[in-house]
């Protein structure tokens, strides 16, 4: 193999890794079912991995995703299919069903027969918007709150534990990679007050 076919091997290979690290909100695992319709023609069962406010990562294997991205080319704007995803989310003990036109921006294979393919919502219908948000609120704030009892608590010799002139510990790492989090957080609470 020589340089530049390494060099597009290796690209191939972290494509998934790319697109995820430019991901605008938090992402939440579900490991769910869901239903994608395309062009009016089929529905294809997959699994909805995970999800955030703006798009989602369904899973299948080499033969569904055939199905859904037939020529296996790299996927462009131009190339892009729109589809409409169908899923439930449990929310406070119900199922909320969320209908979602999207389209496909990436896919690529991660294990020998596991297909991921990366979707960017459009337009939610019949206005179950309000589900993903209260879904990614729902799984987002317990974890927050876990992780803030966690920081306050002192813990000797640890390697994230950084001492201050004035003695107060200070979680650096953490802190500054939950700042993120938090501010998109207040970007989904502002969208459903409005």
């Amino acid at each position: 193999m020589n340089t530049t076919e390494k060099q597009k091997y290796k690209k191939m290979i972290n494509l998934c890794d790319f697109y995820e690290e430019k991901r605008n909100y938090p992402r939440v695992c579900i490991n769910t079912a869901a239903a994608v319709h395309k062009q009016n023609k089929y529905d294809i069962n997959m699994i909805l991995h995970d999800i955030s406010p703006d798009g989602a990562q369904l899973r299948c294997n080499k033969n569904t995703a055939y199905i859904i991205h037939p020529t296996g080319k790299f996927i462009t704007d131009e190339t892009a299919s729109e589809v409409v995803l169908n899923f439930t989310l449990p929310i406070d003990n119900k199922r909320n069903n969320v209908v979602v036109e999207s389209k496909i921006y990436y896919f690529t294979i991660i294990e020998n027969d596991v297909v991921v393919f990366g979707m960017k919502f459009n337009t939610f219908k019949y206005n179950t918007r309000r589900h993903v948000d209260n879904y990614i609120n729902n799984s987002i704030y317990p974890a927050e709150e876990e992780s803030d009892a966690k920081l306050l608590m002192p813990r000797e010799n640890d390697g994230m534990l950084n001492q201050t002139d004035d003695k107060t510990p200070k979680f650096s790492k953490l802190n500054s990679s939950s700042e993120s989090i938090f501010e998109r957080l207040q970007d989904i609470e502002k969208r459903q007050m409005s």
